[in-house]
């Protein structure tokens, strides 16, 4: 008997969140649920500086690809590191 009353309490709490669109936005389990199954995040700087695309190189010494803005180039070659260019293109 007990269970059903607090089962009708829940349903109507329920019923009343629903109705006032009562929604917490700190200290809520499902503040950050969209109902889509999905997460919902707040948009970072890190994740704007994602969107955008850099030119990807291949190190010649140990072939470990980087963005072309860290690479080190000498002769038409790219290398991950000062050692690596010291070292100079392995042959493969």
């Amino acid at each position: 008997m007990i269970l059903k009353w607090i089962l009708w309490g829940l349903v109507i709490f329920w019923v009343y969140r629903q109705i006032t669109g009562h929604r917490s936005q700190a200290g809520s389990l499902f503040s950050g649920f969209t109902g889509t199954g999905r997460v919902r995040h707040p948009p970072s700087e890190a994740s704007e500086e994602l969107k955008t695309t850099q030119d990807m190189v291949r190190c010649a010494h140990c072939g470990l690809f980087l963005p072309r803005q860290e690479a080190l180039s000498q002769r038409g070659d790219w290398y991950c590191s000062e050692a690596h260019r010291q070292a100079g293109a392995r042959v493969q």
